[in-house]
């Protein structure tokens, strides 16, 4: 490994939920930028710390068909494959420039940890492990709720005096976070069914 690649935060590539994407941005991205995309960082957000401790995988290939997490070498590969044979890769892999453009580059500690439980430098190699991906978009989303969550009560109290829908509430959401308003449908029914759940 050569000494840049200690220097460079380490990177691994999680599958974000689409409308979720803009918040994530805005709000978690940083000034480092890879493939156009703000480098994400969550080891502020709860849970975050201990999710990053779990076990990772070494498979800098990948096992098969992408799956929540790509390791940054994997994704440079398959960028690469791409440009040469795309109907290969989407054969090989499951992966089209579009199926990609779910990934987010999320900035991972210095260290990982291992399967047989050591602590190694997590390098471009390493990939999420299963259960550390799965943990990791579950705190991204609770995240991004909590912030919607905030975002209706303080637009529910500048307009205390004016009546409103929930979709004027999301559709300010989405242009104060850079969220694609084409987005916006999706997360008012999601939204509705978390009030509702909460009833």
């Amino acid at each position: 490994m050569s000494e840049r690649q200690y220097r460079a935060p380490a990177i691994c590539w999680l599958k974000v939920t689409d409308f979720i994407q803009g918040w994530v941005q805005h709000e978690l991205g940083g000034g480092a930028m890879v493939k156009d995309w703000k480098v994400v960082s969550i080891q502020h957000l709860p849970g975050a710390r201990r999710a990053l401790r779990l076990e990772t995988a070494n498979e800098p290939m990948g096992n098969g068909p992408i799956g929540n997490s790509i390791s940054a070498t994997f994704r440079n590969a398959l960028d690469a494959g791409m440009r040469i044979d795309p109907t290969t890769i989407e054969e090989s892999y499951g992966a089209t420039k579009e199926s990609l453009l779910q990934y987010l580059p999320i900035e991972c500690p210095r260290l990982c940890m291992t399967r047989s439980g050591v602590l190694r430098p997590w390098t471009l190699d390493v990939n999420f492990g299963m259960k550390q991906a799965k943990v990791i978009q579950r705190i991204l989303r609770e995240a991004f709720w909590q912030a919607v969550s905030d975002y209706a009560d303080r637009y529910a109290r500048e307009h205390r005096d004016k009546k409103y829908a929930q979709i004027d509430m999301i559709e300010a959401f989405c242009r104060d976070t850079d969220t694609p308003d084409v987005y916006a449908e999706p997360m008012r029914r999601e939204w509705q069914r978390r009030l509702l759940r909460e009833k």
